[in-house]
């Protein structure tokens, strides 16, 4: 294994290794100490990849940004409804499989008023859904009196609100199952009783297992 490698395998580990630690205690009940040890590797190890926590943070985000740019390409061929519904159910999935994206909401939602980098996933989230809903009001998907910001807001809320009531075991429903009913209450004041026949509340995309 040559130099870079290694060095590739252990920035990799330290992410990792932040990242679920940030899922499970969030930013402040985290410290270098434990992400070293949980990664298995030095301090000055950590900090020739990186100066302070904040800069895990902010590999963290990337990493949850990068996924869900490659998403939103995927779903460039699919009518703007169409294709939020289904990333709102790729994003449940995640939430459910993935520490970095659990993670990048946690840090969000405790350290907002720091801004970049804590912000940078739901910032991302935020605009994919509005370039979506806005693509849909352009191309007439959505009902006359619809305002896109608003709809984004609830769109946000839904994703991650579905999946902190199912995994805290109050729901007893499956999360991709709330999900699909809860687009089914939504769609009619979404893009018009006339029109929810075009749309799949339950997706059209198959998230991978879930591990």
């Amino acid at each position: 294994m040559t130099k870079q490698v290694r060095s590739a395998h252990t920035r990799a580990r330290l992410v990792r290794s932040a990242a679920e630690l940030f899922d499970e205690r969030g930013f402040a009940g985290t410290n270098i100490s434990d992400i070293t040890r949980a990664a298995g590797i030095t301090k000055g190890a950590l900090y020739f990849h990186f100066e302070a926590k904040e800069e895990l943070v902010k590999a963290v985000q990337e990493q949850s940004c990068a996924k869900l740019g490659t998403a939103v390409a995927e779903l460039s061929g699919t009518s703007a409804v169409q294709a939020l519904i289904d990333l709102t159910h790729t994003l449940e999935s995640w939430l459910a499989t993935d520490p970095a994206v659990r993670a990048s909401f946690r840090v969000a939602r405790e350290c907002a008023d720091r801004g970049a980098p804590f912000l940078d996933f739901s910032v991302s989230w935020s605009a994919a859904a509005t370039a979506l809903l806005t693509r849909a009001a352009r191309d007439g998907q959505l009902a006359e009196e619809v305002s896109v910001p608003p709809v984004v807001v609830t769109v946000l809320a839904l994703t991650v609100g579905i999946e902190s009531v199912c995994s805290s075991g109050l729901s007893g429903l499956d999360p991709a199952t709330l999900l699909a009913d809860a687009w089914r209450l939504f769609l009619p004041g979404l893009v018009g009783a006339a029109r929810v026949g075009d749309f799949a509340p339950e997706g059209t995309i198959r998230p991978s297992p879930r591990g």
